[in-house]
């Protein structure tokens, strides 16, 4: 864990919590939250805090062989389409097993349409790809810029999708509406990393 690797490397080097939070111009407090698990440096300060310890990013993520790091690309709307920001808020790691050859990348859910099984501020996992099979949970891209969480169908005169919270309504695109709204399926979520 993140939080073993910060307390055992800055010990290592001799550095007080004081300390590493002036080079880092964070509090004390901050750092002992870190050392806790309490709280996770986001990923700007994480670079900053690797090279305070003198490590790379891998090493003080605890990354090792067999371990595969894919990046949090922004949130996606799990309710109103909103725009797919493909800035990197973090990382999120899967073993090398099931990464493959397979390119991954991962979401941070917003939002009430996916619940019960995905709740605000739960991460998905997701393998990119531009087609899933009928009822599997896709990231897809509604317009040039929105992307939304839902349960993917293809009927024969359009596609719906679809929220497992009753009492968001299913989204539906005629295949006339699909020649004017472009829709591109961006990838299928194969995992779910919860929050508690």
């Amino acid at each position: 864990m993140i939080s073993h690797e910060i307390k055992k490397l800055r010990r290592s080097r001799g550095i007080s919590q004081k300390s590493l939070g002036e080079r880092l111009g964070v509090g004390q407090s901050t750092v002992a939250m870190w050392e806790s698990g309490k709280n996770n440096p986001e990923y700007e300060t994480l670079l900053k805090l690797a090279e305070a310890l003198d490590v790379s990013v891998a090493e003080l993520t605890g990354a090792s062989v067999g371990v595969h790091q894919v990046p949090v690309l922004g949130r996606v709307q799990a309710g109103v389409p909103r725009e797919a920001i493909e800035d990197v808020i973090g990382y999120e790691k899967i073993s090398d097993d099931v990464h493959g050859e397979d390119d991954f990348f991962a979401l941070v859910i917003r939002g009430r349409s996916m619940e019960p099984r995905f709740v605000e501020g739960d991460t998905v996992i997701v393998r990119r790809q531009s087609s899933v099979d009928n009822g599997e949970i896709a990231i897809v891209l509604v317009g040039n810029e929105d992307a939304t969480c839902k349960k993917f169908y293809r009927h024969r005169d359009g596609i719906s999708l679809v929220s497992t919270n009753p009492e968001f309504a299913p989204m539906f695109f005629s295949n006339e509406e699909l020649e004017e709204t472009k829709i591109d399926i961006l990838g299928k979520v194969c995992e779910l990393r919860a929050r508690f």
